[in-house]
């Protein structure tokens, strides 16, 4: 959004992200949990929310619509078509690829679940391992930020609702209606740009998941890896919390996940606006 009110929300969104973790470790247990809890419930259903609200530029629908094309030289249609398409052809390899990394990522968190359970199975039965030592809140945050990068890795393959060109329907109104070829050039042109439109609206949603995706793994790994040493070794040093802290909010702003939020709120605003 680009609006002050909007700039602040989606900045104090970002601070939860990062701060929220870090507060909820230094807090006991059981209220560390809750606010983990209460936060990574927040920003899923955020997340859901994103993927429902997207794809619905009206505007641009009536602003195509009021258009009329009467050209008094030589078209230039064919050559606005042929760069469409390519334009089109590169979104949909994009989209493509989004979602081939986003499936990969969700395999890691299969199985690293898959993983974590085992290990904790395997701790059972060993009398040298005492399991009340892994129920900590690193853990715990590990937990859920590896089911909210499972969560955003699900959307980001099926929030991939990209137009690839001419449809059933506009097939059947090109037959009813018997255009000639410049009329249809000009349907074309036009679907064209909606179609553009739309497939940037679904990158733009996609970059910010399979990024938050990335992140909320990198952010698990990071306190999976905390809660272990808190359970195997001893209590997690101040510096050791620091230097973890420091490098998450280093690599979040290295990823440019601050402007891609910011960018997913100003589509939301041209779309529900």
């Amino acid at each position: 959004m680009e609006s002050p009110q909007g700039e602040s929300f989606f900045f104090g969104l970002f601070t939860l992200f990062f701060v929220a973790p870090v507060i909820s470790s230094t807090l006991p247990f059981n209220e560390g949990v809750a606010v983990s809890a209460l936060l990574s419930g927040f920003i899923g259903i955020l997340l859901i929310f994103f993927s429902l609200s997207f794809g619905n530029d009206s505007d641009l629908s009536q602003e195509l619509a009021s258009i009329r094309y009467d050209p008094t030289g030589e078209s230039a249609l064919q050559t606005g078509i042929s760069e469409a398409r390519e334009t089109i052809d590169a979104q949909i390899e994009t989209l493509n690829d989004i979602d081939t990394k986003a499936i990969r990522v969700l395999r890691v968190n299969v199985l690293l679940v898959g993983l974590f359970i085992s290990a904790l199975t395997f701790s059972t039965r060993t009398n040298s391992l005492n399991l009340d030592a892994f129920i900590n809140i690193y853990l715990g945050n590990g937990i859920l930020l590896l089911i909210l990068s499972t969560v955003s890795a699900g959307l980001t393959y099926t929030a991939s609702n990209f137009k690839p060109g001419i449809g059933k329907q506009n097939i059947i109104t090109t037959l009813e209606e018997d255009l000639n070829k410049e009329e249809l050039d000009r349907v074309l042109i036009k679907s064209y740009a909606k179609w553009i439109n739309d497939n940037n609206s679904t990158q733009t949603l996609n970059a910010f998941y399979s990024t938050s995706m990335l992140l909320f793994l990198i952010y698990a790994l990071t306190y999976l890896a905390l809660g272990t040493y808190s359970a195997l070794i001893d209590d997690v040093p101040l510096f050791l919390n620091i230097i973890a802290m420091l490098a998450l909010f280093a690599i979040t702003l290295a990823s440019g996940y601050l402007s891609q939020i910011k960018e997913v709120g100003r589509q939301l605003e041209r779309d529900i606006g």
